[in-house]
């Protein structure tokens, strides 16, 4: 006899979230790159130019939002794999605690899912408001 989960479409929900955090993870890890091609390739800023010396500490500040928002993602799976344990009647901690209740368990994750989201769409915008801004001369 196999054993079966509480309630199976928790099961099936939380990989449905996890495509998204893994979406918004692969967004925020390309976006990390996108300041250098743009500056690059589209501004025609010169590769024996420094790019330190061209970006202002809006594309910092991205970046910073960029990482983390990767972070929190990495952490929203981390708690969904604990989260799985849970929802199969396992117990499961979060860090150094032995049993973490289920409903602590999800208000992590939906901070963490909302972080990853949030901060991958700040990043995302502060790197667009920099080039709109230097291409516009400002």
């Amino acid at each position: 006899m196999k054993s079966q989960p509480k309630e199976p479409w928790k099961i099936d929900t939380n990989g449905k979230y996890i495509d998204v955090v893994k979406t918004v993870m692969g967004l925020s890890t390309a976006s990390l790159l996108l300041p250098v091609f743009l500056a690059r390739e589209f501004l025609g800023i010169d590769s024996k130019q420094p790019l330190a010396g061209v970006f202002s500490c809006s594309i910092y500040w991205a970046w910073f939002l960029l990482g983390i928002s990767i972070f929190a993602g990495v952490f929203f799976q981390y708690l969904s794999a604990k989260w799985v344990r849970i929802a199969w009647g396992k117990e499961a901690g979060i860090f150094f605690s032995k049993n973490t209740k289920e409903s602590t368990v999800e208000l992590w994750m939906e901070i963490s899912f909302w972080f990853c989201v949030l901060l991958f769409g700040s990043g995302l915008a502060l790197t667009l408001v920099y080039f709109v801004g230097f291409s516009n001369g400002l």
